[in-house]
């Protein structure tokens, strides 16, 4: 399971790194939630986040690293590390913590919930 749930959070990685809401989609069960501050102000749901990684563009300099992993039969836990996030949006060297929750579907691990930190 920690592979399977490691590739789903891939695809996630990648459309950071793309700058490509349309590679990540994939990652997320619909009505998926989400949740933190950027720039100060409360970002929420799916739709603004995709619309910000398309915006944003390319962060080919990521620096991914997943801090943990905790499975429960059908649930599981992720935080993600990145460093070196960059892009029209983001600026340059910024730092976040991404606390994902997935539930293990039909079609897979899908991301459920996401909530974050902007260092």
């Amino acid at each position: 399971e920690h592979d399977s749930i490691l590739q789903t959070m891939q695809l996630y990685v990648d459309g950071c790194r793309q700058g490509r809401a349309d590679t990540m989609r994939a990652a997320f069960l619909p009505g998926a939630s989400f949740f933190g501050y950027a720039g100060g102000q409360l970002a929420e749901g799916t739709d603004f986040l995709f619309d910000w990684i398309d915006k944003n563009g390319p962060a080919p300099e990521i620096e991914p690293r997943f801090a943990s992993v905790d499975i429960h039969n059908s649930i599981a836990m992720v935080r993600l590390e990145m460093a070196g996030f960059s892009g029209k949006l983001a600026g340059s060297g910024v730092r976040m913590t991404d606390l994902f929750t997935l539930l293990k579907t039909a079609d897979g691990w899908k991301i459920i919930q996401k909530a974050f930190h902007w260092h």
